[in-house]
């Protein structure tokens, strides 16, 4: 029986120097991407000015990765350094032993039991939204939705994470702060040139001031409760409470800093794009939208979901999931490749690195009847058992697989239900909705909707 012979990945030459960087900084890279995909297989090969890029598109190839190889594609990639300046060494960025250490001390703190704690939290910022948009209805007004689910995940993660640590000014000054920092932070990561983010212009010396005053809330709100015996019910608490069983350790307050940070930015823009398309797919799928309006009356009527309630919401979940399938809130990740490596049948060279795309994953013609449709049956029981684990990855996989999903999921059901009880909401406009693809995925030109009451 003969050897299955090893392949050198193959793939586009690229321009000079730069290589395929303007392909990848494009809005249509995930077209491109795809391209590549199509024409050269599994596992694609191209040039981003020094570094060798080999882009894997088979769940097999990315489970091996992620799962059976994770010490070998680590998150030294140059795009987690741009992320680190903004969340430092955190879960999300950390890697090896730190990385190990840091998960083990947080991970208890966003167990399920945990964070239905915080569902009063979270029903409580959506009321008074909901309240907000009831004015808005009664002046015939449009609401770009986009804006008010930014808002909205800003206003329940900052209470998630500090209860009633903040004055109204310094919650103003978060909502001030984050929009820029986020757009600095996903332009660079299009564009990792590091010498152009060192120059002292304006642009980079008011992003170092945005992270200089989230700095600054942060350490303050961590000085007051080392001083306090008071507990709070909140995030924060959790983990400052989180101690290694074997040495006693406890989070230091820098680390402390790096986690509340991630939780602001994985908290906050992702599930507001992901809400955002939602609300576009429902306006333009009413037997959809029924479903969810048929099972929202029947578990919950007129009163506030709780904890308990979500299980129940198992359509409006499954709604939620298949938006994530189309849109999935983080469309490219890289790894760096520590050493030489043969992942699958293909040559893997060290010092590169290697991108996956739940984009293109979630769409793969082999894992995926009719890709495009959106079809919320595809997460039915019975059905998402038979799903390959590795072609469905909205928020990773592996053992670095998000710490936040049980929260992201539970906010996205009370936020749709919630809202579902009061509302429908409308497309003014019948143009499609574009995905701008960076860090994220956003929807081009946000979502305007006119409101409907029930």
């Amino acid at each position: 029986m003969s050897e299955t012979k090893n392949i050198i990945p193959q793939g586009p030459v690229g321009y000079p120097i730069i290589g395929s960087l303007l392909n990848l900084a494009s809005p249509q890279r995930l077209d491109w991407l795809q391209a590549l995909s199509d024409k050269y297989g599994d596992v694609a090969k191209f040039r981003l000015l020094k570094r060798e890029v080999y882009l894997v598109n088979h769940p097999d190839l990315v489970r091996e990765l992620l799962v059976q190889k994770v010490d070998n594609y680590t998150k030294r990639a140059v795009a987690f350094s741009i992320v680190k300046k903004v969340l430092g060494e955190s879960t999300f960025t950390a890697t090896g032993d730190v990385w190990k250490r840091k998960r083990k001390l947080v991970q208890p703190s966003f167990h399920k039991n945990r964070i239905s704690n915080l569902g009063e939290i979270m029903t409580d910022a959506i009321e008074d939204m909901l309240n907000e948009w009831e004015l808005i209805c009664d002046k015939n007004e449009t609401v770009e939705v986009t804006d008010a689910m930014m808002r909205l995940t800003l206003t329940v993660v900052v209470k998630a994470l500090f209860s009633t640590a903040l004055s109204k000014k310094e919650v103003q000054t978060v909502a001030d702060v984050f929009t820029p920092l986020l757009d600095e932070t996903n332009f660079r990561a299009s564009f990792p040139i590091q010498i152009l983010h060192q120059l002292r212009v304006k642009k980079n010396t008011a992003y170092q001031k945005n992270i200089d005053e989230l700095n600054s809330i942060i350490f303050r709100i961590i000085r007051e409760r080392r001083s306090s015996a008071k507990k709070h019910n909140d995030l924060l608490q959790m983990l400052m409470e989180a101690e290694d069983e074997e040495t006693g350790e406890l989070l230091t307050d820098e680390e402390l800093r790096d986690e509340v940070m991630t939780v602001f930015i994985a908290g906050h823009e992702t599930t507001a794009n992901a809400m955002s398309w939602l609300w576009a797919i429902l306006s333009q799928q009413p037997n959809f939208r029924k479903k969810v309006e048929e099972e929202v009356d029947q578990v919950l009527g007129k009163r506030k979901p709780t904890a308990a309630d979500f299980s129940n919401l198992s359509y409006t979940l499954k709604v939620f999931k298949e938006t994530l399938r189309l849109y999935p809130p983080v469309p490219i990740l890289p790894r760096a490749i520590k050493e030489d490596d043969t992942l699958g049948k293909y040559l893997i060279k060290k010092g590169g690195e290697v991108f996956f795309s739940a984009y293109l994953l979630h769409r793969h013609p082999d894992f995926w009847e009719n890709p495009e449709v959106f079809d919320p049956n595809r997460f039915v029981r019975e059905t998402e058992r038979k799903q390959h684990p590795f072609a469905y990855l909205p928020f990773g996989g592996g053992p670095r697989i998000c710490l936040g999903n049980s929260f992201a999921m539970m906010e996205a059901v009370f936020i749709i239900a919630m809202t579902t009880q009061r509302f429908r909401l409308n497309l003014v406009s019948d143009q499609p909705i574009e995905p701008l693809i960076s860090l994220t995925t956003r929807p081009k030109g946000g979502v305007e909707v006119k409101l409907e009451r029930r």
